[in-house]
C-alpha cells in the first residue's frame, strides 16, 4: 500500500500542466464585427485602426495586433466598441503559443471590467484566467477561480479534477472525494482522476471503497500496478497461508498479464512443485531457464528433477492420481489431481475432478472454497466463462479465496 501511494502521487503533478490548454484553446476567438460600428457611425480613426488590428491577428501579429487597437481606444465611442478592442487585446495576449502570462491575465480582466461580452465569451474567458493562474504559478488564484467557475458553470472534468487535486494536496480529502468523483462522472475518466480519489480514500482509511474502485478499474487500465493492488490483497485476508493459496496468488497475477519478477516465477514454481504439480512447476520455471536466469542456474538440479516428474505425470502419473483420489476420504485429493490436469491444459478432465473434489467433501469451508476459485479457472480457460462466474460468485470464505474469486471476476471482464 504504501509503495503503491507514492506511485499515486507521483503521477498527480500531471493533472495541472495543461489546464491552461484544456480550458483556453478558444483563447484566439474573436467575434465582434466591423459592421457593429458602421451602424453606431464609428469614427474613421476607430475603423481603420480596428480593422488594421483584426487582420494582424489574423496573421498572427500580436504585437501589432495590440498596437493598433491601442491606437483605436481614444477614439472609441461606446462600450461596444471598446469591448472589441478589448478582445482583440486578449486574442493577441493570450493565444497558446504564448507564454506571457501576467500580460495575459492582464487583458482578460481589462476585458472583463470593460464590459459589453457575451456571456460565451465571458466563461471562455473565465476559464482561461484559471488555467493562465495555474500555469504561472499561482495556485491560490488558480483554485479560487477554478472554484467559481464551477458555481457558475457546472464544471468540466478537468476544472473538477483540477480542484480534487488541489484539496487533496491540502489534505481535505473528503472535499477530494467529492470533487473527484464529479469529475469521473463529468467525462471519460482518466488513471490520474482515479489515483486522486484512491489517494483520498485511502488517507482517510476508507479500504472498502478504495479497493472497490480498484476492482472497478484494474480491468480499464489493465496495469500491473492495479492488478497487483487487487489481487494481492488475498493475501491480507483473515486466514491466509502461502502454502494454501499462494499459488492461487501468482496464478491470477499471471492470467490478469502483470509481469512476475524471476524470484516471483521462482517461488511460484516451487508452490506448484510443494502442492506435487510438477507440470506447472515445470511451465513456470521454463521461462527462467531460457532466459538464463541466476536462479534456474543455482537451482539447476531441482528444475531438472521437476522436469522428468512432469513429463512422467502427462505419461502415466495425471492418470494414477485419478485412480489414487477415488480411494481418499476427502476430496483433497481429487483437487490436486485435477489441478495438475488444468496446468496440462486439460480443461474438461480438471472440471471433472474438481466437482469431485467438492462432491466428495470432507475439507473445511476454506479448502473448498479454493477449490471453487480453481474450478471457476478450470471453467474460465474452458470457455465456460458464465458458469465461471457463478462458481467465482459462490465464494465466501476469508483464506484469501473470496478476493481471489474477485479478482478472476476483474480479470474476466478485461
Amino acid at each position: 500500500m504504501q509503495t503503491f501511494g507514492k506511485t499515486m502521487r507521483n503521477s498527480l503533478p500531471a493533472l495541472g500542466l495543461g489546464l491552461m490548454t484544456a480550458l483556453g484553446m478558444a483563447s484566439a476567438s474573436f467575434v465582434a464585427a466591423p459592421a457593429a460600428y458602421a451602424q453606431n457611425k464609428a469614427k474613421k480613426e476607430f475603423v481603420e485602426n480596428y480593422q488594421a488590428a483584426s487582420s494582424a491577428l489574423s496573421s498572427r501579429q500580436w504585437s501589432t495586433a495590440i498596437s493598433k487597437a491601442d491606437a483605436a481606444l481614444p477614439h472609441a465611442a461606446n462600450t461596444q466598441q471598446k469591448s472589441a478592442l478589448e478582445q482583440i487585446r486578449v486574442a493577441a495576449s493570450c493565444d497558446a503559443s504564448i507564454k506571457n502570462h501576467a500580460g495575459c491575465i492582464s487583458a482578460i480582466e481589462k476585458a472583463k471590467a470593460t464590459g459589453g461580452l457575451q456571456s460565451s465569451i465571458i466563461k471562455n474567458y473565465d476559464q482561461m484566467l484559471a488555467g493562465r493562474y495555474s500555469d504561472s504559478g499561482n495556485g491560490a488564484k488558480a483554485l479560487a477561480q477554478t472554484k467559481a467557475n464551477i458555481a457558475a458553470y457546472g464544471g468540466t472534468s478537468t476544472e473538477l479534477a483540477f480542484v480534487a487535486k488541489k484539496s487533496l494536496e491540502a489534505k481535505n480529502y473528503q472535499e477530494a472525494v467529492t470533487f473527484i468523483n464529479k469529475a469521473i462522472a463529468a467525462g471519460k475518466p482518466t488513471a490520474t482522476q482515479y489515483n486522486i480519489l484512491l489517494n483520498a480514500l485511502q488517507a482517510q482509511n476508507k479500504l472498502d471503497e478504495f479497493y472497490r474502485v480498484v476492482e472497478k478499474i484494474a480491468p480499464i487500465y489493465k496495469t500491473d500496478t492495479y492488478w497487483r493492488m487487487l489481487i494481492e490483497r488475498s493475501r491480507k485476508e483473515t486466514n491466509y497461508k502461502t502454502g494454501v493459496a499462494g499459488l492461487d496468488v501468482f496464478r491470477a497475477l499471471q492470467a490478469s498479464g502483470a509481469k512476475l519478477k524471476p524470484e516471483e516465477l521462482f517461488e511460484m514454481g516451487d508452490l506448484a512443485r510443494k502442492r506435487g504439480n510438477a507440470i506447472e512447476a515445470s511451465t513456470v520455471w521454463e521461462a527462467l531457464v531460457k532466459a538464463k536466469d541466476p536462479l534456474a542456474v543455482k537451482n539447476k538440479g531441482l528444475i531438472d528433477t521437476t522436469k522428468a516428474a512432469a513429463a512422467k505425470d502427462k505419461a502415466t502419473g495425471l492418470a494414477a492420481s485419478e485412480t489414487a483420489a477415488a480411494t481418499r476420504a476427502s476430496g483433497e485429493q481429487f483437487g490436486l489431481a485435477a489441478e495438475a490436469y488444468l496446468a496440462a491444459g486439460n480443461y474438461p478432465k480438471a472440471i471433472e475432478l474438481f466437482d469431485k473434489a467438492i462432491k466428495k467433501g470432507e475439507m473445511d469451508a476454506g479448502a473448498v472454497d479454493l477449490v471453487k476459485v480453481r474450478l471457476g479457472v478450470a471453467q474460465f480457460k474452458g470457455g465456460k466463462k458464465s458458469d465461471a462466474t457463478k462458481t467465482w460468485q459462490s465464494v465466501k470464505a476469508d483464506n484469501g479465496a473470496a478476493w481471489l474469486a474477485k479478482s478472476w471476476l476483474a480479470i474476466a471482464k478485461s
